[in-house]
């Protein structure tokens, strides 16, 4: 609920001083090892906007694949099933530089 919450706050904060009527729709990144559930983050989008210029907004989540970079060898991995060793030299010193980001994109509003 209180990640629904934030994105529904930087939404208003965005338009705030604006001369919009209505946020139709909130585009979203979410890192897929944030491990948001994406029905429940779209129900609670939905009870966080109620009362605001945002209500019956439609929340759109692209979600982005963990990568990894070795920093033994600079390749950079896609990272699966939480496999966190590098697929070239194996070795598991490995930085996420993708995969728990969550980024406000876009609002369309009218």
């Amino acid at each position: 609920m209180s990640l629904a919450q934030n994105i529904i706050g930087m939404a208003l904060s965005a338009v705030d001083g604006q001369n919009v009527q209505k946020i139709n729709r909130v585009n979203v990144r979410a890192g897929e090892l944030r491990g948001i559930v994406p029905m429940l983050l779209t129900l609670y989008f939905g009870l966080a906007a109620e009362n605001t210029i945002a209500a019956g907004a439609e929340l759109c989540v692209e979600y982005v694949p963990p990568l990894g970079k070795c920093r033994a060898c600079n390749i950079v991995f896609p990272i699966k099933n939480y496999r966190y060793v590098c697929s070239e030299c194996q070795a598991g010193d490995v930085q996420i530089i993708a995969g728990t980001e969550l980024l406000l994109k876009d609002i369309e509003v009218s």
